[in-house]
Formats: C-alpha cells, structure tokens, sequence
C-alpha cells in the first residue's frame, strides 16, 4: 500500500470526525449518499447491487452495503499511520470479495468522487483544496489496494 503523509491522514480524519459527529444513524445516511452519487456517476454500478433484479431487491442490497461501506472507511480511516501491514491485509480481503461480487475495478474512482460527495454534504460546505488533495490521495491509496486484489 501506497504510504500517504501524516497531515494528509490528519486532514482526512479531521473532516471525517466532523462530518459523522452530525448524524445519529450516520453509516447507512452516509453510506446512502455516497452510493447514490456513485450511481449518478455510473449507472452500471448499480447491477452489482441487484438493481437489475427490481428497485427493492436493488435498494435492500444498497442499504446493507451503505452502512459496510462507511464502518468499513470508518475501521480504515483508524488503523491509518505507520504499520501499514494490517491494513493491506484488511484491504486484501475487501478486494477478495468485491472480485467475488463481480465489481468493476473502473467503478473506483467513482466511488471516491462520491466520497468525496458525502463527506462535504456532511460538512455542509465544499472542501478546501488542500482537503480534498488530501482525500484523494488517502482514498486513491486505500482503493488501489483494494483493486489490486480484484484483478489478482
């Protein structure tokens, strides 16, 4: 895994802690708008969740995933620092079954342009440039890893 700079791990976990610390029920809200972007962004994305099968079974997988996906950012976001090793290994894992789940590698960047999406609706304003460097570079670390494992 790719290393990222301590202020740009401090920058991510400060605009984190601010946008969670605003909701009660935050992962599936989060988690929600997050994946709703990405499938503004990439309609096709939204197969992987069984939305071809009807708008319930589509919506069902979508609000489990939600709250996985933003306890799964959140559990990552906290081991960040300088022993990287257990994060690859968690990474390595979430790879695995996103290959299983038939994700698209090129869905990616996506999912970190709605990230990205979330955490500034969260905030409630948009992300300084220095902020936003900061999550790219975190996300684009984290995501690699993952994508990795998918093409393994």
């Amino acid at each position: 895994m790719k290393e990222v700079g301590y202020e740009q791990i401090a920058t991510v976990l400060e605009t984190w802690d601010a946008a969670r610390f605003g909701s009660k029920d935050f992962d599936n809200e989060f988690g929600m708008v997050a994946l709703e972007r990405m499938f503004e962004l990439q309609p096709r994305a939204k197969k992987v969740f069984g939305y071809d099968k009807g708008d319930d079974v589509g919506k069902a997988h979508a609000s489990i995933h939600a709250t996985a996906f933003a306890g799964l950012f959140d559990s990552v976001f906290q081991m960040l620092g300088p022993d990287l090793e257990f994060i690859e290994d968690i990474l390595q894992q979430v790879g695995r079954k996103h290959k299983k789940m038939g994700v698209n590698p090129s869905f990616f960047p996506f999912m970190g342009q709605a990230l990205i999406f979330a955490v500034e609706k969260y905030l409630g304003k948009q992300l300084t440039t220095e902020q936003r460097v900061a999550w790219e570079e975190v996300y684009d670390s984290i995501s690699n890893e993952i994508v990795k494992n998918i093409l393994a």
